[in-house]
C-alpha cells in the first residue's frame, strides 16, 4: 500500500536536500509495487529485488545538484523515473542471461561431445577447464566477463580497452579453444 503522497513528497524534498536516509521511506512506500513491475519481466525473486535495489543505488550515487534539478526544477515525477528504471533494469537482467546462455552454448556447439558416460563427460568437463588455463591472461579475463553477461562494451570499459580490441581477443580466445580442444581430446 502506498503511503500518503505528502510523506513521500517530503521524503523526496529531504533528498533532494541532500538526506540520503530519506530515500528510505521512498523505498519502502514503493517497494512492493517496484518488485511487482521488475518480477513480471525477470521471474526470479532475487533478480526482482536485485532490480529494485540496482535502482535506488543509482539514485543514490546522483549529486545533489542534479537530485535538484531533476526533481524540483525540471519536476520529473520521481515513481515514474522509478518505474521505468526498473523496467530497463529487468529487461538488462533478462538480456545478459540470454548473452551468457548463448556464449555457453557456442562455446559448448565447439566441444563435441564424445560419448554420455558420465565418467566420460567428467574427463570432458576437467579437459575444458585445463584448455581454458592455457588461454593468456588477458584473454581468459574477457572470456570469463562474456560468460557473467557483459558486453563488449562493457568489458571494454571495466577493462579500459577499446570495444574492437575485446572482440578480436574473443575471436582469437575462440579460436584457440577450438584448436586446443582438438588437442586435449586425442
Amino acid at each position: 500500500m502506498e503511503q500518503p503522497t505528502s510523506i513521500t513528497a517530503s521524503a523526496l524534498l529531504d533528498f533532494c536536500n541532500g538526506n540520503d536516509k530519506a530515500l528510505c521511506t521512498i523505498y519502502s512506500a514503493w517497494l512492493p509495487e517496484l518488485y511487482l513491475v521488475s518480477f513480471r519481466y525477470v521471474k526470479t525473486n532475487s533478480e526482482a529485488e536485485d532490480a529494485v535495489a540496482d535502482c535506488f543505488e543509482k539514485l543514490l550515487k546522483m549529486p545533489i545538484e542534479k537530485r535538484k534539478k531533476k526533481f524540483i526544477v525540471d519536476e520529473i515525477k520521481l515513481k515514474a523515473l522509478l518505474l521505468v528504471m526498473v523496467k530497463n533494469r529487468s529487461l538488462d537482467i533478462i538480456k545478459a542471461k540470454k548473452i551468457r546462455f548463448s556464449f555457453a552454448e557456442g562455446l559448448l556447439n565447439l566441444v563435441p561431445i564424445v560419448g554420455h558416460n558420465g565418467s566420460k563427460q567428467t574427463l570432458t568437463d576437467e579437459n575444458f577447464k585445463l584448455l581454458l588455463d592455457c588461454l593468456p591472461e588477458k584473454e581468459k579475463e574477457i572470456l570469463a566477463l562474456k560468460i557473467e553477461g557483459f558486453t563488449n562494451q562493457e568489458i571494454g570499459i571495466q577493462l579500459g580497452i577499446p570495444q574492437k580490441t575485446v572482440a578480436n581477443k574473443l575471436s582469437l580466445a575462440r579460436k584457440k579453444v577450438k584448436s586446443l580442444w582438438k588437442i586435449f581430446m586425442e
